[in-house]
């Protein structure tokens, strides 16, 4: 058995002094529980953390640009050209899961384990992309991030703003309470009409003056639940009970009531673990303008609509009844700029949306179909989703936050070297990645059940430059995105706790460290200096490594790529006239020499000053220096249940702030 099993088995079995937690993602991809060893020993009082297993590379904001007559012809034969291979070879020093997309490992059309080229060729062309001083333009999508603050953060003021939210006085002959609306909030109908996205509203405005534009109702489950032990004989409300079957989201148990530390009540019922998101065509009694007083099938009470039940909450205990659809009121049109920035943000969601049932509840509609809706129309912007707190749009697109010097159409190393398609232009690559295939097999290890959802970029104190007054985000005018993301290396893999839902995690079954794969990069008609910067984005300085396939947040595909032969095409040689055909072309190429005839050219560019000075080099390679690797207690996730990510008020270190930090 490995080093690293021996190490995770022992680590499994040494007695903590506290319960086994275990993982939750959020919907920003952070887990709720990571075990991360006795806190005391650390010295480090959780609500003081803040970190994560990744950290950011700045962009360097001077990009260097082509001239016009340096981009090359595929078909010029030049001695300046340079046209050759590189065999390298990865090894792998903690275990590795390259995902085939069926969670087995990656074979080749030789059933052989191997890493895909086009992986190697990802891979390398980040490399490329921070020591060519290149452009993130074509990497970063031009849409609005979306965001939900119900409890914490910057955002809650104006999110509850947005959504009208208010504490009402209502009277009801002599009873007057307080009661919860979100005024602004509407209820209607999406439909996909020929691929383009309406809401229809329904025949009613408002359920009653004082909530506005509030035109739904919200029956508790509570209600439901209260009814039904009591009135058995005569429940209600039946349309929840499908052939005996329990479709809420509780059990038909009594709710256990507490209260909190400031005197709040709260009531805690059984959740029903059968229980799956639903919109279903329903009829309804209304009483008191406001009040659900019985829900059953289409055409069993005189007032025809939707019962929306959405997504679990904590305490979250309701239903939502949605009135008919008014087809004679005015349409409203989605825009397609916010139709696609819906379903990026719900592609981020996908692993977490296993757990509510799989994301088809979530999605807009297909083609001829139509489904209950809630939005928002406020400031001439719309927002919409599928539960009345729904996900709002930031004022700004992400890619705003590029502050990089670029000018468009321009070229710069990775469009030169890797190839480009604008509608404008196209230009081939001049690279060609073959799959690494193993040299050096070792034996599957034993299935690991992760969390594997990628952190997200609403996480604002993360991927955006903090000015250390009020948190920046992506309503603040002027932010800047803060660099790329780079995860950390780890020495061996990160133990994980069991996580709480079976279909939110993923099993994998990586190779043990030790196995190895070579391939080959062929490349035609670079310039000496991109071969220079191709050789350095492969092998990179003294002592570096990579990490590579899936779980790198816990330690997994950390890798060391060795050049193991670089050669070049000599052109007198192979074109020689007089002599005999020659077999043998190729030189070998002095790769210590070429990487210095790069810097030196992009030398020239920074007017002299070395490239492994600048500070984002100095931070790409600390995050790949093997012999420094921080401790796994400062680039592991921040825990929701110790409240370090809720209470957290600091952005993440600086990559040498972590580095010193060990």
């Amino acid at each position: 058995m490995q080093d690293w099993k021996q190490q995770l088995e022992q680590f499994k079995q040494k007695p903590s002094g506290r319960k086994k937690p275990v993982e939750q993602r959020t919907e920003k991809g952070r887990p709720e529980k990571q075990q991360t060893g006795n806190r005391k020993a650390e010295n480090q009082k959780p609500e003081t953390y803040v970190g994560a297993p990744y950290n950011f590379v700045p962009f360097y904001d001077k990009v260097y640009t082509y001239s016009k007559d340096k981009l090359t012809r595929h078909n010029d034969m030049e001695e300046s050209l340079v046209t050759g291979e590189i065999t390298y070879e990865v090894t792998a020093k903690t275990p590795i899961m390259i995902d085939d997309g069926t969670q087995h490992f990656f074979r080749d059309a030789k059933g052989r384990y191997a890493i895909p080229g086009s992986t190697m060729r990802g891979l390398i062309r980040n490399n490329v992309q921070v020591l060519g001083l290149c452009s993130y333009e074509d990497d970063i999508d031009d849409y609005a991030l979306m965001y939900r603050n119900v409890a914490y953060g910057t955002e809650k003021v104006q999110y509850n703003q947005t959504l009208g939210s208010k504490q009402l006085r209502i009277t009801d002959g002599n009873k007057s309470y307080s009661v919860g609306v979100l005024l602004n909030v509407h209820a209607g109908y999406v439909a996909n009409e020929g691929g383009k996205y309406v809401i229809y509203q329904t025949a009613i405005d408002s359920i009653k003056k004082e909530f506005k534009g509030m035109n739904y109702y919200v029956l508790s489950e509570r209600k439901i639940v209260s009814d039904y032990l009591k009135n058995r004989n005569k429940f209600s409300y039946g349309f929840f009970l499908k052939e005996g079957r329990n479709i809420l989201q509780h059990e038909l148990q009594e709710f256990k009531h507490s209260k909190d530390k400031n005197g709040r009540d709260h009531y805690r019922g059984e959740k029903n673990r059968a229980y799956r998101p639903y919109y279903k065509p329903v009829s309804y009694k209304v009483a008191r303008e406001k009040d659900i007083i019985a829900v059953g099938a289409p055409g069993e009470y005189e007032n025809e609509g939707y019962a929306v039940s959405t997504g679990e909450m904590n305490e979250k205990k309701a239903v939502y009844i949605v009135p008919r659809i008014d087809r004679n009121k005015e349409r409203i049109i989605i825009p397609e700029e916010d139709v696609r920035a819906f379903r990026i943000d719900l592609k981020k969601k996908e692993n977490t949306l296993k757990r509510f049932g799989g994301k088809e509840y979530f999605d807009l509609p297909k083609e001829g179909e139509m489904r209950p809706v809630f939005y928002i129309r406020l400031d001439g912007r719309l927002y919409f989703g599928f539960t009345p707190r729904l996900r709002l749009f930031y004022e700004h697109t992400v890619k705003e936050g590029l502050r990089q010097e670029w000018k468009a159409g321009s070229i710069d190393y990775a469009r030169a070297m890797f190839g480009f398609s604008t509608p404008e232009k196209s230009y081939k690559s001049k690279l060609s990645f073959s799959d690494a295939v193993i040299t050096k097999e070792t034996e599957p290890g034993e299935e690991q059940k992760l969390i594997l959802a990628e952190p997200k970029p609403t996480s604002y104190l993360d991927y955006l430059k903090q000015d250390g007054k009020n948190p920046v985000t992506y309503n603040s005018d002027g932010f800047e995105l803060r660099g790329v993301k780079q995860y950390w290396l780890h020495n061996q893999p990160v133990p994980a706790g069991e996580p709480r839902s079976e279909k939110a995690a993923t099993g994998i079954r990586p190779l043990d460290a030790g196995a190895s794969f070579t391939g080959k990069i062929r490349f035609r008609n670079l310039t000496e200096d991109e071969l220079g910067l191709l050789l350095w984005a492969v092998r990179l300085n003294e002592g570096s490594q990579m990490n590579v396939g899936k779980a790198k947040a816990y330690g997994y595909g950390r890798i060391a790529v060795e050049i193991k032969e670089a050669k070049k095409l000599d052109m007198r040689r192979a074109y020689k006239s007089g002599e005999a055909l020659c077999l043998d072309p190729f030189c070998d190429i002095e790769i210590g020499k070429a990487i210095e005839c790069y810097k030196k050219e992009i030398g020239h560019y920074l007017g002299d000053k070395a490239i492994d000075e600048l500070l984002h080099i100095r931070n790409f390679f600390s995050m790949k220096d093997s012999r420094n690797i921080p401790d796994d207690k400062q680039t592991r996730y921040m825990s929701i249940d110790a409240k370090e990510y809720q209470s957290r008020k600091k952005p993440l270190p600086a990559v040498n702030s972590v580095v010193k930090l060990k």
